[in-house]
């Protein structure tokens, strides 16, 4: 849990989310901009992780550019580079797609216009 806190830290700073609560001796934790929108929380020990795909609005492009950047720099694996995403949707998107440590698809999307 110490590992996901610290990169979520770190890539979730372009999509101007902070961490805003901690909890239980730092085992579960809430992160957002105006309200704690997204959780992280420790598994029992012995339970596996099961992966899901997570999206959160960036203001821009650029956003998208840092939240990849970072995630790769933070220890995130590439699952998609930051591109417009035309088959995806019928308005167009800006995003890109990077695996944290327990699998999860984690994307920053920015609605192109």
């Amino acid at each position: 849990m110490p590992g996901l806190r610290t990169f979520y830290r770190t890539v979730l700073q372009p999509l101007d989310y902070t961490e805003m609560v901690v909890v239980k001796n730092g085992n579960l934790c809430g992160f957002g901009s105006d309200y704690p929108y997204f959780w992280l929380k420790a598994l029992p020990e012995g339970k596996e992780p099961v992966p899901t795909h997570i999206a959160i609005e960036a203001k821009d492009p650029a956003a998208v550019d840092k939240f990849y950047e970072l995630a790769i720099k933070a220890g995130g694996t590439e699952n998609g580079k930051p591109g417009i995403r035309p088959e995806m949707s019928r308005q167009p998107y800006y995003s890109a797609f990077v695996l944290d440590a327990d699998g999860n698809n984690f994307e920053a999307v920015s609605v192109v216009k």
